[in-house]
């Protein structure tokens, strides 16, 4: 049987036993306030640069929590809910994309003789799938590729795609191979040696783009 201990002993251990959790639990509240200032802390509520903010772009109104608590409680929603601030920092400037009035602007065009022509033909109806073989197409739609061919000039390889109308009314076109998308356009292994030249030797781009009109006289 357990001694009963006296009323005064029970007493100083328990304000013993109550004065170290109050210590304890005074530890734990300031290491979670550390831990907390330290996680909320960015490169705008602090001396850390921006480049330590990760792929995460900080909220505007991140560094004024008072005025987020007093607009989500305006509006009943939760400040953990508000979406962050876009990867790209930059403002528009408000003019339309593309080049300005007056502006001279020039693009690839369609050489006249191409050096290959693919035909791509029309075999059947896409409505009523009738056989379109003997059928005269009545027009050819023409997609050209530029791809580097001899030094000092590109290879020019046109693909026609045939437009037949079935006797149900249907206009057919065929289609173009993958990536085709363009009137005039350079080709896939165009595009390649560009990104090798500017990505893999860090050319820029003008330099790349002398490199192209040097070579072959184009781009």
């Amino acid at each position: 049987m357990i001694p009963e201990l006296p009323a005064t002993m029970s007493a100083e251990i328990l304000l013993k036993e109550n004065a170290e959790l109050r210590m304890r639990v005074a530890c734990l509240e300031e290491r979670c306030r550390e831990l907390e200032e330290k996680v909320g802390k960015n490169s705008q509520n602090s001396s850390k640069p921006p480049s330590s903010d990760g792929y995460q772009k900080p909220c505007k109104n991140s560094n004024s929590p008072d005025h987020s608590d007093d607009l989500s409680a305006d509006k009943g929603t939760d400040p953990s809910d508000e979406k962050p601030n876009p990867k790209s920092l930059r403002q528009s400037s408000g003019n339309k994309a593309g080049g300005k009035k007056g502006h001279q602007g020039t693009c690839l065009k369609q050489v006249d003789i191409p050096d290959y022509i693919e035909y791509l033909p029309v075999k059947e109806c896409n409505k009523c799938q009738a056989s379109l073989l003997d059928s005269e197409p009545v027009k050819y739609i023409e997609r050209q590729v530029f791809e580097p061919g001899r030094p000092g000039e590109f290879e020019v390889t046109a693909h026609r795609a045939e437009v037949k109308i079935c006797t149900c009314g249907c206009r057919n076109q065929a289609e173009f191979p993958e990536g085709v998308t363009a009137a005039a356009q350079y080709g896939s292994a165009t595009q390649a040696m560009a990104v090798y030249l500017n990505q893999y030797h860090f050319l820029p781009f003008k330099r790349v783009s002398e490199y192209f009109n040097t070579l072959y006289k184009m781009m």
